[in-house]
């Protein structure tokens, strides 16, 4: 009986989060492509505000961690727009929930 001598692949902890990357870009762009199709349908309900939100944080975090990466090699002044633009995004799509649900309204 012959013995099978490979060795099992081990997964870093670098190929894990590319792997929760591709999955949030996966996420982001399918929630996306639903709410352009049916938006409308959804368009002012709760439940639009919190699939939109889903949609943005998944784009988010696809965009962010490839970002970060990119920022980390670029001068100190590239970091902090980074950094300023995540946390503007950010804001965006809490107060957009907030807006979306109705517990504060930017409008008035």
């Amino acid at each position: 009986m012959a013995t099978n001598n490979r060795t099992k692949k081990q997964r870093t902890e670098a190929q894990a989060r590319r792997s929760f990357v591709k999955l949030c870009a996966f996420v982001g762009l399918i929630v996306a492509a639903f709410l352009f199709v049916f938006g409308g349908l959804f368009s002012g309900s709760t439940l639009g505000s919190i699939l939109e939100l889903i949609g943005k944080l998944a784009l988010l975090i696809a965009i962010a961690f490839p970002a970060y990466e990119y920022s980390r090699g670029m001068h100190k002044a590239w970091r902090i727009i980074f950094w300023i633009a995540l946390v503007i995004y950010i804001a965006g799509c809490v107060l957009g929930l907030l807006s979306g649900v109705g517990v504060i309204n930017i409008a008035a």
